[in-house]
């Protein structure tokens, strides 16, 4: 038994399936019910955020990219070309772009029109006025839209990562 392996692979298992759950989630039923709820999710988001939700996730991701690199790197032979040109190398490589992918759009797209929306949803009942109410909720919704589009793309991405690397050895 390789100790090394198993606790890469338990890590890289564990903390991919945490963020892959949380990947559906979020923009499949969050994320609509956020919407609908309007003003009075802004108190949800901003607990959400105090929570540290958002970096839970990021923490989730990283681990698991991490862990599923270092495994890779050991399975291949240090990315030895006889092993990545193989079907099975190929599919863990395109899984883990994928995976990759996601985590960059995550980070780049998700988590800062979240962390906005969040941050302005707190900010709503200071408004005086209600044209200054609406045109905030408007901001909010559009990021919340825009947060939810590439959540969902996030989700398609680390479907297929799954899917890949769930086959590869099989292939």
């Amino acid at each position: 038994m390789d100790l090394y392996v198993v606790v890469l692979r338990l890590l890289h298992i564990v903390f991919g399936a945490l963020w892959i759950g949380f990947a559906v989630f979020v923009p499949f039923v969050l994320m609509p019910a956020l919407i609908e709820a309007g003003p009075a999710a802004g108190p949800v988001m901003g607990s959400l955020q105090r929570r540290g939700l958002p970096r839970v996730i990021a923490a989730f991701a990283g681990i698991s990219i991490l862990a599923g690199a270092l495994l890779l790197w050991k399975v291949s032979g240090g990315f030895g070309p006889q092993f990545m040109g193989s079907h099975m190398g190929i599919a863990l490589s395109t899984g883990a772009l994928s995976a990759i992918v996601a985590y960059a759009i995550g980070m780049s797209v998700v988590r800062p029109a979240m962390n906005k929306a969040g941050e302005l949803s707190q900010g709503l009942p200071s408004l005086g006025s209600d044209a200054e109410r609406a045109a905030q909720l408007t901001a909010i919704n559009a990021l919340r839209a825009r947060g939810a589009a590439g959540g969902k793309l996030v989700a398609y991405l680390l479907l297929f990562a799954v899917a890949a690397m769930a086959v590869a050895r099989y292939l």
